[in-house]
């Protein structure tokens, strides 16, 4: 039985839908220490609302009209959706004054209540801050049974997040043997997918798409028994022309070292129905449009689909005959997913 206050909560929670969270991300910002700042933007773009309730109002209409593939259910990722923030290390602090908060009806609003937590967990607040909002929007999508349970322990490397950031802009290093025999194009660049692992990096060659250069690596067909969606290295692919979304990342750092989003990719995230923020060098990106000058540390989402086609469903049997290729929702070929 959930408590009548936490209960209060809960629903004050979920009247919070993306654009409201977008407003608070934006107020939190500026008072996030910058290893996380990314990381935090990046959160909520994996983890919309609407997901959330397109899953909660008709979850097989969601699977099929949108084509959802991988882990789409924060409920089964509460302790591990976070792990590519710095702040991850201070979950079960963050958990708890979460937790704390509960225990009264909401008061004040969500914003204030996600700052007062983030000063309860006795952590530096700019480091808190991030993970503690990203602990709301948890609780507010998988209810207080699923947000509650113990975290698992969390073994994070000791480093200070002043040295994270410096690394991450850390210019690649390069041999003067290298430099002489290599042209400016044919540098080559360290690409992370995921910081917590020191070998979970593969090297771009200058000029390269992101998800060209994953499936080169050696052990490029071994990321497939952990994500069916990974048959070519780590970025899970598909058509590999930036029309399926399968591809999409992430940016940690190095959305500078990226080629500049074209109008083409911005029609297909919107397409496809994932955030663009309107910047030349956005941190949500199409890993096959993304073409590599520099360092890069990106995240993988755990899912993917066509998050447009709730809002206007596919047409099916002879119907998409009649259409041209234009307007045949994505991923949809003649009626039928692709």
């Amino acid at each position: 039985m959930i408590p009548d206050a936490a209960h209060q909560f809960i629903e004050f929670l979920r009247r919070h839908d993306d654009q409201a969270w977008g407003d608070i991300v934006a107020s939190l910002l500026p008072d996030v220490h910058e290893v996380d700042r990314h990381a935090l933007r990046v959160w909520f773009a994996f983890h919309p609302v609407k997901l959330f309730r397109m899953l909660t109002e008709d979850e097989a209409r969601a699977q099929r009209d949108c084509l959802l593939r991988g882990r789409y259910h924060l409920r089964d990722q509460v302790h591990t959706s976070h792990r590519f923030f710095y702040g991850h290390r201070y979950w079960p602090k963050v958990q708890q004054a979460v937790l704390t908060d509960l225990k009264t009806p909401p008061r004040t609003s969500l914003e204030s209540h996600i700052r007062q937590a983030a000063r309860r967990t006795g952590v530096a607040p700019d480091l808190a801050l991030g993970i503690t909002a990203v602990a709301y929007a948890t609780l507010q999508q998988v209810g207080l049974e699923a947000f509650k349970t113990p975290p698992p322990p969390i073994a994070a490397q000791p480093l200070e997040p002043a040295y994270v950031v410096a690394e991450r802009r850390r210019p690649e290093p390069h041999s003067l043997w290298d430099r002489l025999l290599r042209s400016e194009i044919n540098q080559t660049y360290t690409i992370r997918f995921d910081e917590t692992d020191p070998a979970a990096a593969f090297k771009a060659i200058c000029g390269q798409t992101l998800t060209m250069a994953a499936g080169q690596m050696p052990n490029a067909a071994a990321f497939r028994e952990k994500d069916p969606r990974c048959v070519a290295g780590p970025i899970p692919v598909e058509c590999q022309t930036g029309s399926c979304g399968t591809c999409w990342i992430g940016i940690l750092s190095g959305e500078e070292n990226l080629n500049a989003i074209t109008p083409f990719e911005v029609t297909r995230l919107a397409k496809i129905g994932y955030p663009y923020d309107g910047t030349s060098h956005p941190i949500i990106r199409l890993g096959c449009k993304s073409i590599c000058a520099g360092r890069v540390s990106l995240v993988i989402p755990p899912w993917n689909g066509v998050l447009a086609n709730w809002d206007k469903p596919p047409f099916r049997g002879q119907a998409h005959k009649d259409l041209s290729p234009e307007q045949v929702p994505v991923g949809y070929d003649n009626g039928h997913a692709r």
